[in-house]
């Protein structure tokens, strides 16, 4: 597990914006979880705006990081990041209406609707 020592300015690996290239605040670096898998963290570029959330895990083989920018503000991804884990049985009747086409007749049908109920 990452200890931060409570202190998420620690977090020297997300130094600039990956859009503007400005130096981000590192007081205003975000920790929205940490666990033995690692850390959520979430920061917004006081420059152009744009907001990075960063998986940090610590791996056998070192720190592995990952990055994604998003419209999403903090309160958002956690309320996106508590919940069940999706099971098996969920992944594979999903993966079988993505197959069947089930799933874009769906969405094809939902698309009709909306446009057939914006016309009246």
């Amino acid at each position: 597990m990452l200890h931060l020592n409570n202190n998420p300015s620690n977090l020297k690996i997300v130094r600039r914006c990956p859009v503007c290239a400005n130096e981000y605040n590192q007081n205003k670096i975000q920790v929205l979880e940490e666990s033995e898998h690692g850390l959520l963290t979430y920061v917004s570029c006081q420059t152009c705006g744009a907001n990075l959330l960063t998986k940090i895990s610590s791996l056998a083989q070192g720190l592995v990081g990952q990055a994604i920018l998003t419209d999403l503000q903090a309160a958002e991804v956690m309320h996106f990041a508590v919940g069940d884990d999706l099971t098996a049985d969920e992944v594979l009747k999903m993966q079988a209406s993505i197959y069947n086409k089930q799933l874009i007749n769906q969405f094809r049908l939902k698309s009709f609707t909306k446009k057939a109920e914006g016309t009246k």
